[in-house]
């Protein structure tokens, strides 16, 4: 808030609740944060006093709970709260969701009186919505895009900001998120106006498509532009596509924006859209109650196509401006794919940046890693670990030494209520690639005086986002130690199912520090308490892969003293995957083995394209299908931007965050789903349609692994699959 208030004082701020701390819900522990309406407007009230207070920033809005429910009397408490409290101008948004909160409001009059601004989620512009605009209130998008931020991301938000007013005269679109700085294996990686991803080299994503489509609209207004109505300057073009216009208040500056998007490329991650078609044409438009005197004579003309030049796309090029005649027309040529923005704004720019400086990508986490945790602020977050149940931040450590001052501390005392897990498994923080499989993980933990005895401190590998999977390694204050298939249930509990092994050693009990570490390498599992080694290769399954991690069992402060994490085995190598620089046409593609531990091989490297190829990175040629049929294998070809045989469709956002369907030829190309399958026993990728594509012996789901450039057969472990199968040139 505060470096965004730096660059444009003007912005307006927004807060929203993902989440609660559990005391909102009284002493009872109630789940809903509208059971004590007072707590929870306090705590919202709190949180608005100390952006003012300490970093001077005024709230302008203020969220229900995302996603979630709202409450009538609860925004009422919270409006009254507010007002007396000095807030009066922040205002309300409800709620957050889908639009049924425009018929709940409507039930109470003081409650439709206390919410300012109807809040929607991804809201689909062919919904109907009478009954928000019978209350009068701005509509906003309040969350929209969460869509991958390549050319396909841009086209999609483009068309959302414009399609938005220009269908339902909703004047807000909210994306989320900013900046994609999370790690491939949580959900919705580089979901976002950009990715930087790599603390550790610096380096961020350079051609930013989704934020020069935001360009397209924020250079050239401000705050407090007006939108031009429907039908008065804004609207649908003939043959598709979308406009809108908007004013500055002195009336003497104008901008024109204009998006057409092909069935194609227009999709974001939610909600799904019509089936609908563009096609390319002159308009002619006309300036008339704007342009009275004629003063406008002229428009500056910044210039994107989403869809064309993969390679190098137009992305927010300065044009020559266009001649407004003294009819107040002019035309315009607008082909599929582009947008436009037109203006007498003329100081708009495209940023740049040094190139010959500019970070190179690491996108392996660098190994072997420590941290003592004794060099950041107290409150601070230690660096590169990544909090998924629970809150770890560093704190001065209660049983200090010379040497540990500071520890990392478990802050979060007891279930909250929360957004989306409440917190089956234990509080955790992970760090590492979801393609980790060989390493070490050790770490100091102390226990405080409050634990249980049978409160856990944690080490574990191979784990997923939530650590449902992987391998994990607990042991508790009385000395028993449990390894797991999959994190600890909270309360300190173990799914029996889940154990691989247990025992015990001498009781190590409360305030004391002690080390543990847990060892994966292919099929065994070690594991140690200071120096001592308490379990050794132990068998486990070794198709797991993922995430470090440390984490308890229990809502106790539980410390950590420091964390180290190296590579063991000798699965760390390219060289057995038969790496080579050299392919040629005609080569054939199937599956393989994927490569252990986030290595990146030449012959299951592929790039993901907008344009719906898949392209080999090594030999720049493209995957092709032997015929638009059942059955039909694949080689490597020349790339051949349109060839429906080279087009393979996915859901780009989602395949890189879950399993999605591959298919082939884009929006109707093909008569019939022809689905990209791959057989378990020799590894054959082929296209299946219907029944087939669904044998006990076969995969029709895959997901894309930034990092590697892989396309797998498992996002998180699959049993039932056996070790990751990798797109391969083989």
């Amino acid at each position: 808030l505060v470096e965004a208030k730096k660059r444009n004082p003007n912005i307006k701020t927004y807060g929203l609740a993902w989440a609660y701390p559990g005391w909102v819900g009284g002493p009872e522990q109630n789940p809903s944060p509208f059971s004590h309406p007072d707590l929870t407007a306090n705590y919202i009230l709190k949180w608005l006093q100390g952006a003012l207070d300490v970093y001077n920033i005024r709230i302008d809005y203020i969220g229900i709970w995302n996603e979630r429910d709202s409450n009538g009397t609860y925004v009422k408490f919270l409006r009254e709260t507010l007002d007396k409290n000095g807030f009066q101008s922040t205002k309300i948004v409800a709620k957050d969701g889908y639009r049924d909160i425009c018929d709940e409001v409507k039930l109470d009059k003081g409650y439709e009186e206390a919410v300012d601004i109807i809040g929607l989620h991804y809201p689909s512009d062919y919904d109907n919505y009478t009954s928000c605009h019978s209350l009068n209130k701005p509509i906003w998008a309040s969350e929209e895009s969460s869509s991958y931020d390549d050319l396909n991301g841009a086209a999609c938000w483009a068309r959302i900001i414009t399609s938005h007013f220009a269908i339902n005269e909703m004047t807000s679109s909210i994306m989320w998120n900013l900046v994609g700085s999370y790690y491939h294996g949580t959900n919705w990686y580089a979901s976002s106006l950009l990715t930087a991803v790599q603390p550790w080299s610096g380096y961020y994503e350079t051609d930013m498509p989704v934020v020069w489509a935001t360009a397209h609209v924020t250079q050239f207004t401000e705050v407090g532009w007006k939108y031009l109505d429907v039908g008065s300057g804004s609207g649908e073009l003939p043959n598709g596509g979308y406009y809108t216009s908007l004013i500055s208040p002195s009336m003497d500056e104008f901008t024109l924006i204009i998006v057409k998007i092909s069935r194609d490329h227009a999709p974001c991650t939610r909600p799904p859209l019509p089936d609908f078609d563009v096609s390319s044409e002159e308009v002619t438009f006309q300036m008339k109650n704007i342009n009275n005197s004629g003063k406008i004579q002229s428009l500056n003309v910044w210039y994107s196509n989403f869809e064309k030049n993969v390679k190098q796309p137009a992305v927010f090029n300065r044009k020559n401006t266009i001649a407004v005649n003294t009819d107040g027309t002019f035309k315009l040529q607008i082909n599929v794919g582009d947008v436009f923005t037109l203006s007498t704004v003329g100081d708009a720019r495209k940023g740049t940046f040094p190139s010959s400086s500019h970070p190179k990508s690491i996108p392996q986490f660098p190994l072997p890693y420590n941290d003592d945790f004794q060099s950041y602020k107290e409150n601070g977050e230690a660096k590169f670990l990544a909090d998924q149940i629970g809150a770890f931040e560093i704190h001065p450590a209660s049983l200090a030494t010379s040497s540990q001052k500071w520890s990392m501390k478990q802050m979060v005392p007891e279930l909250p209520i929360g957004w989306s897990d409440h917190g089956s498994n234990g509080p955790m923080t992970l760090i590492g690639m979801l393609e980790w499989q060989d390493v070490t993980v050790e770490t100091t933990f102390y226990l405080p005086t409050s634990a249980n005895q049978n409160t856990s401190g944690c080490v574990a590998t191979r784990i997923d986002q939530m650590w449902q999977q992987g391998i994990v390694y607990c042991l508790d204050a009385s000395g028993k130690w449990t390894l797991t298939q999959g994190g600890p249930k909270l309360g300190g509990a173990f799914d029996e199912k889940n154990i691989i092994q247990q025992g015990s050693v001498k009781a190590i009990g409360l305030n004391s520090w002690h080390t543990i570490s847990l060892t994966t390498n292919n099929d065994t599992a070690s594991g140690t308490l200071d120096d001592f080694e308490v379990f050794a290769n132990i068998y486990i399954r070794n198709i797991d892969n993922g995430f470090a991690a440390i984490g308890s069992n229990q809502w106790h402060p539980i410390e950590f003293g420091s964390l180290q994490l190296s590579k063991v085995g000798s699965r760390w190598s390219a060289s057995k995957y038969g790496d080579k620089s050299e392919y040629k046409v005609g080569d054939a593609i199937n599956a393989a083995d994927c490569p252990t531990n986030g290595i990146a091989t030449a012959s299951t490297s592929f790039l993901l394209r907008p344009d719906w190829l898949l392209e080999h990175i090594a030999s720049g040629l493209c995957m092709e299908a032997s015929s638009k049929g059942n059955g039909a294998t694949f080689t490597l070809q020349k790339c051949i931007a349109g060839n429906v045989l080279q087009e393979l469709r996915n859901d780009y956002t989602n395949i890189r965050n879950n399993l999605r369907p591959v298919t082939l030829g884009a929006y109707k190309k093909v008569d019939k789903v022809l689905t990209l399958t791959g057989e378990l026993l020799h590894g054959k990728v082929s296209l299946c349609s219907g029944a087939s594509c669904i044998a006990p012996s076969s995969w029709s789901h895959w997901a894309y692994f930034p990092n590697t450039n892989q396309l797998r057969n498992q996002y998180v472990t699959i049993p039932k699959l056996g070790y990751p199968k990798c797109l391969s040139v083989v």
